[in-house]
């Protein structure tokens, strides 16, 4: 029995209708695998964005830590730092979110080296301060105790013409610095971020000294007792020096602040005391010691 032309335009109808819902079913599939896909690729970035807010997070920590004396400003900056970190773990992961949060990152982060490099500042110059004030109080003490005594005084006044002759070391003073590309140098107590030791000293004025070149030579000890620097050695008739440098300066009587800068051979810096001293010759006219964290 032959088919009508109805029928076979039902069937044809059947068939297109069949391939449209086929089509659809796939369409639908491969959206769902491409949103599925972008959704993970989101989700990547925003962990790699708190990651990076968590180790910010954890400097400020540390630096919080380290102070012995609240510093407000560290303070302030960690608590919008911290509120940053749950408002983008509440947030939905989207492109524009994550644009948003990385430019709030990348302006913490600026932020956050400028208030780093000012609270290193800072607390390098409370150090100073506390050190200047235990020798002020050191010397009031030597001072006190040698006018209770007319036969100590009587002995100063008797010394030898030569030995007034002897220059003196004063405020011998040594730390860590980070030298910036401009040359500026930040004072750091942190043996990780140090380029150079700077090693400072001062030279009273003394005019019965005779003028023109002078030389000391000097001695820095790491925590492990290594010299670093140079390290060379020199004979002083049956004594052997192992000197980091020499600070040589010109000499016209008048006080003069000497400073130079000395660097580990292998870069590093060990975390523990430093020791420094300064020799005329083999005779130690002066030592100091310092700390690096």
């Amino acid at each position: 029995m032959n088919s009508t032309p109805s029928s076979k335009g039902s069937k044809a109808a059947i068939i297109i209708l069949a391939l449209f819902l086929l089509g659809t079913l796939f369409y639908s599939f491969q959206m769902h695998l491409d949103n599925k896909e972008t959704k993970a690729i989101l989700q990547s970035e925003k962990n790699e964005v708190l990651r990076d807010l968590e180790n910010m997070s954890s400097l400020y920590n540390e630096a919080n830590a380290d102070n012995e004396v609240a510093n407000e400003k560290l303070i302030e900056a960690q608590a919008r730092l911290d509120a940053l970190m749950e408002e983008l773990k509440a947030s939905k992961s989207s492109v524009s979110t994550l644009l948003k949060y990385k430019k709030k990152y990348f302006q913490l982060e600026s932020e956050m080296e400028v208030l780093l490099d000012e609270n290193a500042t800072l607390k390098f110059q409370n150090a100073l301060l506390e050190t200047s004030l235990d020798s002020t109080q050191i010397e009031l003490t030597s001072q006190l105790a040698s006018n209770t005594s007319l036969t100590d005084q009587n002995i100063r006044l008797s010394e030898s013409v030569d030995a007034a002759k002897k220059l003196s070391v004063e405020r011998l003073n040594a730390y860590g610095v980070i030298q910036r590309r401009s040359g500026k140098l930040v004072p750091t107590t942190r043996a990780s971020r140090v380029d150079n030791l700077r090693i400072c000293y001062s030279v009273p004025s003394n005019v019965l000294t005779e003028s023109g070149t002078k030389k000391y030579f000097v001695q820095v000890i790491d925590p492990s007792l290594n010299v670093i620097g140079t390290n060379t050695p020199v004979q002083f008739e049956d004594d052997i020096l192992k000197y980091s440098y020499v600070s040589a300066f010109t000499y016209d009587n008048q006080l003069l602040d000497v400073c130079d800068f000395v660097s580990a051979e292998e870069g590093d810096y060990d975390k523990g005391a430093y020791t420094v001293n300064v020799f005329d010759q083999n005779v130690l006219v002066s030592s100091s010691t310092f700390t690096l964290k």
